[in-house]
């Protein structure tokens, strides 16, 4: 069978196979997360919303739909099998037409910097309405050397660029691991964290620093302005805006803490937590106790967070998490990383990506003319 006539058929199984009633609770919360208050009645954003749930949402089992239609369907050949296997690696974006090629047109993604050569299981028709400066909002999954279109695509005019630069740029600062896709991007981020990671250093002599949560915003602006200043000495543009939650600003500690992997970091509550670990005993104060907790079970929070509070005293760090656990037994060196791989386990899934995200000479030129309050397409 052609390639192309494999993926659609298996596709349309696929997505019949998560539509299917076994689904359905998980689907509808799917639904009600991206669209509180009901389904939102576009066909191009209900098609996605499925698309994710098919190839990506994690169900409440820790599985996917895929390992569950694999399981199901023991007969499936090995391409079959690989194909859908690949089906994991979505590529999503704002995407310029920048021409067509036989069945094909050849796709640059605003939000990674690459280019991709894009196909359609409906055949050469599904782009005929699509021509060189126009934009595309669709997800894409390999096939073979190129990619497929998964889902339905949103289409837009050439004169859209503006807001979809804005859009674009929006989309790669929440979402880091897709613009991370381009390993020129990884590489360049990683040598900036370098970087700022000795601006850190030598600006507050460790790796974090405890403050008030009313200073906060002074702290990090210094750190901020130090790394302006080197990267360009004697600059005097404006910070970038940064907006602290409420919840920072108030706490009565929080750690800043520069993680050579990811960069910047806040912990709240963390001098709490220091004394909590020089004195194992207060674990018994409710508020120690549940702290910690928050800590451990807290999705939100690193789990480097607690291996630094843990350094300086593993046995204290035992004792703590022994009666926090009601393991009398519990030796942090050699229960500790065990327990961090249960409770966190999405940050041991996969390598923890820099949360600084460089863009483009075209992008930051873009940014820096954009109107303060420019929207971005819907």
């Amino acid at each position: 069978m052609d390639v192309m006539k494999q993926a659609a058929a298996l596709k349309e199984r696929l997505v019949k196979f998560a539509l299917s009633p076994k689904f359905a609770r998980e689907l509808d919360e799917a639904f009600e997360r991206s669209h509180p208050g009901g389904r939102d009645e576009s066909e191009v954003t209900a098609s996605m919303i499925v698309d994710h749930f098919a190839l990506q949402h994690r169900l409440a089992s820790g599985d996917t739909v895929i390992d569950r239609f694999l399981r199901a369907h023991p007969g499936l050949s090995p391409q079959e099998r690989k194909m859908l296997l690949g089906w994991r690696d979505v590529v999503e974006g704002i995407f310029e037409v920048q021409g067509k090629d036989q069945d094909a047109v050849i796709l640059f993604n605003l939000v990674d910097e690459l280019t991709y050569r894009a196909r359609s299981n409906m055949g050469e028709s599904a782009f005929r309405p699509i021509k060189r400066g126009m934009f595309l909002i669709c997800r894409l999954v390999p096939l073979g050397e190129d990619w497929l279109v998964s889902a339905n695509i949103s289409l837009f005019p050439a004169d859209s660029r503006d807001q979809l630069l804005t859009q674009a740029a929006d989309i790669g600062l929440r979402n880091p691991k897709l613009v991370f896709r381009n390993p020129d991007k990884l590489a360049t981020a990683r040598r900036m964290l370098t970087e700022q990671r000795e601006v850190f250093l030598e600006l507050y002599g460790a790796e974090y620093i405890v403050v008030r949560g009313d200073h906060v915003t002074p702290r990090h602006d210094a750190f901020m302005r130090a790394c302006m200043d080197r990267a360009q000495p004697g600059n005097t543009s404006p910070l970038p805006s940064f907006t602290y939650p409420d919840e920072v600003l108030d706490a009565e500690t929080v750690a800043i803490h520069f993680d050579p992997e990811t960069g910047i970091s806040f912990y709240l509550e963390f001098g709490l937590l220091q004394e909590l670990f020089a004195n194992p005993s207060l674990i018994n104060r409710r508020r120690y106790r549940e702290t910690l907790t928050s800590y451990l079970r807290g999705d939100d929070i690193s789990p480097t967070a607690i291996k630094l509070l843990t350094q300086p005293d593993p046995d204290n760090a035992s004792v703590v998490f022994g009666k926090l656990l009601k393991k009398k037994n519990f030796s942090w060196p050699e229960h500790g990383e065990s327990l961090l791989r249960r409770y966190k386990a999405r940050y041991f899934e996969e390598p923890q990506l820099p949360t600084t995200v460089p863009v483009s000479d075209t992008m930051a030129k873009h940014l820096r003319n954009a109107p303060p309050d420019e929207s971005s397409v819907p």
